[in-house]
């Protein structure tokens, strides 16, 4: 049985998610101490790159939905508020669906939408846990040991994870995955 467009959508964009929350959430463990120093934490955003990757190539692709879900999903597995990822995600998500018409599509854009969108995110759940008492630790400690390390891996991620990408939009039906 051969799937359609829509089918392949409505499938693979959920298990790509389900996925990478789960890597997300397992990398930190796995990543070489060698390559960060002590006190550093780097938080791996691949959920949120194929968030915006599929926000930012697919209008028929239900992302804003799956963004919420796979927010919540994301919660439950590595956070302690429930509610928080689910929200973040859907804004960032709705923010890309309706601001994509005014940019090419291309990868450098798709790649500054991730850039700003990790770094409001990162920084959205660090006041969020200022404010509510979950961390005590200054701003100054928190650009230098999370922000960061996690700008650093993020950005060689987005390096890493060409390739991949655009086979995956490739296989979805998406042709113009341009690197210029």
């Amino acid at each position: 049985m051969k799937f359609n467009r829509w089918h392949r959508l409505k499938w693979t964009i959920p298990l790509i998610l389900f996925l990478t929350t789960i890597i997300d959430a397992v990398l930190p463990a796995i990543f070489p101490k060698a390559f960060i120093s002590p006190g550093q934490i780097i938080i791996p955003h691949i959920t949120l790159y194929f968030i915006i990757v599929f926000a930012f190539y697919f209008r028929d692709s239900n992302i804003l939905l799956y963004s919420f879900i796979f927010g919540l999903f994301y919660d439950s597995y590595n956070t302690m508020i429930l509610g928080l990822y689910a929200a973040i995600y859907f804004i960032i998500a709705y923010s890309v669906v309706h601001t994509k018409k005014y940019f090419p599509k291309n990868s450098w854009i798709l790649a500054s939408f991730f850039v700003i969108s990790f770094a409001l995110l990162d920084l959205i759940v660090y006041l969020f846990y200022l404010k509510f008492g979950y961390t005590t630790i200054g701003i100054n400690t928190f650009l230098a040991s999370r922000l960061a390390p996690t700008f650093i891996f993020n950005i060689v991620l987005i390096i890493v994870l060409y390739y991949p990408t655009k086979w995956v939009l490739r296989q979805l039906g998406y042709e113009d995955y341009l690197i210029f």
